[in-house]
């Protein structure tokens, strides 16, 4: 199959790796220093900007598939405009461009599930509804719409992806500034994950079936922040943290919400979709990871 990656930074990388030899590739960067590195993966590598559509249209000219695993360049991902440069901008391109690709088949869209809004710590599904709580989100949301808006020509695939870990984005030492502080809440905000290999077992299995419609790409085992937090520290070796609903000094002071004072979303997030699509999680979860070191 030919399949163009769009966007081939550490998940992008990763995919590209797995499939080596399976598949005619063409991997695109923004990055001119980059190429080389691309080329070395064993795929046609071509410089991409998201709103240089004579560009994608060289990039996309003899593809079956398209798969963007989009992110913003370095410090820029606390910036919704440059958000919205990333994806929206490639997202209009590759809209723009669809008349003229009769042979692409499928477009595959890595987004959040960021775009969930807050569920108070319940289970949620790919049948719930969006509601983003951030402009980032947003953004990310408006790029799905405008994506599946082609979805009666071809395939679309729009892959929710839980926050990834895996080799280079280990949280340990991250996670372990926090030892000996204390914490707003409770700890009980609930996160949810996917391993990089994990997802790129998705990506491929999406491609593999053809598969149309939105899928949530989480490992199914939702961790707490406390977990998290705890789980460092005591494979460390760390003065734990000290959560304020524990603090009888500070009892009374906090809300009841397990989310209180950590502006995070506090949701759970169902993988049966992707479970009932052949893909079972395999690579070790978050707390594994954490204990390890």
């Amino acid at each position: 199959m030919r399949i163009t990656i769009i966007g081939c930074g550490w998940l992008g990388q990763a995919l590209a790796r797995h499939w080596y030899g399976r598949h005619d590739l063409v991997l695109t960067t923004t990055r001119p220093e980059r190429l080389p590195e691309l080329e070395a993966l064993g795929g046609r590598a071509q410089l991409l900007c998201g709103d240089d559509q004579p560009a994608m249209a060289r990039a996309l000219a003899a593809a079956d598939a398209v798969v963007l695993t989009l992110a913003p360049r370095g410090d820029r991902q606390v910036d919704a405009e440059a958000y919205a440069a990333t994806y929206l901008h490639t997202g209009r391109s590759l809209h723009a461009l669809l008349p003229a690709l009769p042979q692409l088949r499928q477009i595959v869209y890595t987004s959040s599930c960021g775009v969930y809004g807050d569920a108070a710590g319940g289970w949620i599904d790919e049948a719930t509804p969006p509601e983003p709580r951030d402009a980032h989100a947003a953004v990310l949301l408006q790029a799905e719409q405008l994506l599946q808006a082609a979805a009666g020509q071809l395939a679309v695939a729009v892959l929710r992806l839980g926050a990834l870990h895996g080799p280079g984005r280990e949280l340990g030492p991250r996670l372990a500034r926090l030892a000996g502080s204390q914490r707003s809440g409770d700890g009980g905000t609930w996160s949810n994950w996917i391993h990089r290999d994990d997802a790129v077992a998705a990506i491929d299995r999406v491609v593999d079936r053809g598969f149309s419609g939105v899928l949530n790409v989480v490992d199914g085992q939702p961790v707490t922040l406390r977990q998290l937090v705890d789980g460092v520290c005591a494979a460390r070796g760390l003065e734990p943290v000290t959560w304020e609903a524990d603090d009888p000094a500070s009892a009374g002071s906090t809300s009841s919400s397990p989310a209180a004072g950590t502006g995070l979303p506090n949701r759970r997030i169902r993988n049966q979709r992707l479970l009932d699509l052949g893909v079972t999680p395999a690579s070790p979860g978050v707390l594994e990871q954490l204990s390890a070191g």
